[in-house]
């Protein structure tokens, strides 16, 4: 059976040059071979926003999300604080409540701040692992990673649609935003964007908490309307980036075609010369053997 199955497995291979093979020492698939593990070349892969290589595209999305998570952890472990946490007004006064000395679990008070802490904890530490493990298989074509990294994508619109309701059902019986509302809505890094920089001053420095008719006029706009449509443009994108990290592992591992990884042939025999020809000035050339790629039609 083992015959028959080297013998099936040169039958799909495309003529290669002179000493390359798929096939080890003793005459057996490589694990190359068997798994696809070359990848599919960047050109055949497609590309993502209209412009960007969808390869490059992964990487940079992978290394943002990555970036973001690290810096978010530094930031909560130097500065003792999440990322956009209410500023000293909120922390000096005795309507804060927060921490293991906050008994008012299932009050206004106490659930203020709580969908803001579980987002930003559960994003850096998402970021930080998943970002991780998509650039990794972004940079070395491993398909399990950028799987793991595309599932992600998909998860976390889910989790910020079980934040929107939350947050929706606090402004319902409260009468007040949470703090997730503001930050998400209103206190973006840009200057003067979505609102002047003296409201998010306000909103950050001065005010604990955030009634809902005084926190509209004060920014001029419908605050959770705001935060509806970000929400809905950002689970969108996300949604996007999932199916573009998807189809990359996809190419990566089943070509175009799902028949294997898809190679330019004149591409491919111009590495190879020029990867025997580094063996060769190196003084290490043994002949190339099952460290080539493999062309599956």
């Amino acid at each position: 059976s083992e015959a028959r199955f080297v013998q099936r497995w040169r039958s799909r291979l495309v003529q290669l040059p002179p000493g390359c093979s798929d096939l080890g020492a003793a005459g057996r698939p490589t694990k190359l071979g068997l798994e696809g593990m070359g990848s599919t070349d960047e050109k055949m892969m497609g590309k993502s926003l209209f412009c960007l290589p969808r390869r490059l595209f992964v990487m940079l999305l992978a290394a943002i999300a990555l970036l973001h998570g690290v810096t978010g952890l530094l930031h909560t472990l130097l500065i003792k604080e999440l990322p956009g946490e209410q500023g000293a007004a909120a922390w000096q006064s005795n309507d804060h409540c927060v921490g293991h000395r906050c008994h008012d679990v299932l009050t206004c008070r106490g659930t203020r701040q709580a969908s803001f802490h579980t987002r930003e904890v559960l994003e850096l530490i998402g970021n930080t692992v998943f970002g991780y493990w998509g650039l990794l298989g972004a940079f070395h074509g491993y398909t399990k990673d950028l799987q793991w990294f595309s599932q992600y994508l998909v998860a976390f619109p889910l989790f910020l649609f079980l934040l929107f309701l939350w947050d929706g059902a606090h402004c319902v019986v409260c009468g007040e935003y949470p703090l997730n509302v503001i930050d998400e809505a209103l206190l973006w890094k840009l200057p003067n964007i979505p609102v002047k920089e003296a409201a998010k001053v306000e909103l950050t420095e001065a005010m604990v908490a955030y009634p809902v008719g005084f926190t509209n006029r004060l920014v001029g706009r419908n605050v959770f309307l705001l935060y509806t449509a970000f929400e809905a443009c950002w689970g969108c994108f996300l949604a996007y980036c999932a199916n573009q990290v998807r189809l990359h592992a996809q190419f990566t591992f089943s070509g175009l075609l799902g028949l294997g990884p898809t190679y330019d042939l004149g591409d491919w025999r111009e590495s190879v010369a020029l990867a025997r020809s580094r063996k060769v000035l190196a003084g290490g050339y043994q002949g190339m053997v099952s460290s080539d790629p493999v062309i599956v039609l």
